[in-house]
């Protein structure tokens, strides 16, 4: 149980965590170590969403399983909500067609609805930010994003990782070719939300200032790579550089934290276990760090990602079909086996799969709402979006979208499932439905960003209308 900083300093430093994220440091960076703002930038309007949680995994899902029946009835997938007892606090929404690419290569674009450019491998990325990222700036007034991500991978559990990745689905960007990574292990997550330590709770606090430590690992990096570099990049890397330094401020800025109002039920912190944990225990263990950091207002957005978990990675879900269907095959293989392959056992075991994110999903609920924060709970002020790349997982068809709207859906009825589609079952939905451009629309306008278009209108691959969901 607890927190010990001193290991987390000492194994990686903070100039190592900001490397792994994939980022170049330059003297702009400085700008950095100011202190965090003394408060909310942006005051939601009654009625508004006071933060944004994005629970993503990728492949879809077992579709017949995810859609509800009548009056509500939630098959074994969103069965975990119902058994949360929160059903009338969540929207279901199906029928939702990618408008910008398709397949695996069109992921990136899931959340920017602009088009995508390949690099030198011939990996797309996204040229724009991605609509959750557009809102924790205008949370801001357009200054620093306050986000904490978070997520479980196969490295979760591997101790020679640095605790981040941004491996295969790419969905979150803060701008052009700017991937935002997960942290996929809690110590650095618990470390993330409170640098300094827990700000109360029986441990003593801690006799050095791991922030100080971290800040001043990040000016002997930008001193070393300058003078490493000065004079030796052309004037388009320079101009990358400064375009890498305003990620870098960002992360410098949610590394610190906030200094929000402390809502009644987070004056005690937050005491888990970090280590030694199964990919399950991560997964939870994430999942009540990022819950507690967004209702405690410690950030403004946040997201969990499920990245790509193999065979040995199921131990927790049991199911007599998993061996067969990951026999031989990654989890991308082993979907094809559920989905376009149609095998029986497979859809049985990814149904298994799917229910247990279902299960996290509701965790995530169930965290919020137990924060009373007065005028409701923190699950109330707080919009929840679960979405994933596909519909059904085999034949990459990004149509027939499967998603989940809960706690604050920008005043739209909740408890009920919307569908857009004739079939939202069949892989394939008509080019008329609405897309994930008007998911965003939704989105922005929840938060107060005025306007009935996000993104790119004219690149796409079907006919997408301006405007917000009708829901």
């Amino acid at each position: 149980m607890g927190h010990r900083p001193d290991q987390l300093v000492a194994r990686r430093g903070r100039r190592r965590f900001l490397m792994g994220g994939g980022a170049a440091l330059a003297l702009p960076f400085l700008e950095s170590l100011r202190q965090p703002k003394p408060s909310f930038a942006w005051t939601p309007q009654p009625g508004m969403p006071h933060r944004l949680v994005s629970f993503f995994h990728g492949h879809g899902f077992i579709m017949e399983e995810f859609v509800p029946g009548p009056n509500m009835s939630l098959g074994a997938i969103l069965q975990p909500i119902a058994d949360a007892g929160l059903v009338n606090k969540s929207l279901v929404v199906t029928g939702i067609n990618m408008k910008s690419a398709s397949g695996h290569a069109g992921t990136p674009s899931l959340f920017t609805c602009t088009p995508l450019v390949a690099d030198q491998y011939g990996t797309t990325h996204g040229t724009t930010p991605s609509v959750d990222h557009v809102i924790a700036r205008h949370m801001q007034d357009g200054g620093l994003a306050r986000r904490l991500d978070l997520g479980v991978s196969m490295n979760s559990t591997n101790p020679d990782s640095n605790g981040l990745t941004d491996e295969h689905e790419r969905v979150f960007w803060s701008g052009d070719d700017e991937l935002i990574p997960s942290i996929i292990k809690p110590q650095l997550a618990f470390d993330t939300v409170y640098p300094n330590g827990p700000p109360t709770g029986t441990d003593p606090p801690p006799s050095v200032d791991y922030l100080t430590i971290r800040r001043r690992s990040v000016l002997d990096g930008v001193l070393e790579d300058f003078n490493r570099l000065e004079g030796r990049v052309s004037a388009a890397d320079r101009a990358r550089l400064e375009a890498h330094a305003e990620r870098i401020r960002e992360v410098e800025q949610a590394l610190g934290g906030g200094t929000g109002p402390v809502p009644v039920g987070c004056t005690d912190g937050l005491r888990l276990p970090l280590n030694g944990l199964d990919h399950r225990g991560v997964a939870e263990a994430q999942i009540d760090i990022l819950a507690h950091a967004i209702a405690c207002n410690l950030f403004d957005v946040g997201s969990f990602r499920v990245h790509d978990l193999e065979e040995n990675a199921w131990s927790h879900v049991s199911h007599p079909n998993l061996a067969e269907t990951f026999a031989g095959e990654n989890y991308h293989g082993a979907w094809h086996r559920a989905s376009d392959q149609g095998l029986s056992t497979a859809r049985a075991a990814f149904t298994a799969i799917n229910a247990w994110y279902g299960t996290l999903f509701a965790r995530l609920l169930q965290k919020l709402d137990q924060i009373d924060e007065g005028e409701g709970t923190a699950l109330d002020n707080t919009m929840v979006l679960w979405a994933c790349d596909f519909g059904h997982g085999g034949g990459h068809s990004s149509d027939n979208l499967g998603i989940v709207i809960a706690g604050n859906a920008g005043g739209a009825e909740l408890g009920r499932h919307v569908n857009y589609a004739s079939d939202p079952v069949n892989p394939y939905g008509a080019p008329s439905q609405p897309g994930n451009h008007n998911l965003a629309v939704t989105m922005t306008n929840a938060f107060g960003i005025p306007g009935d278009t996000f993104g790119d209108y004219n690149e796409v691959i079907q006919p997408v209308q301006a405007g917000p969901l009708e829901l």
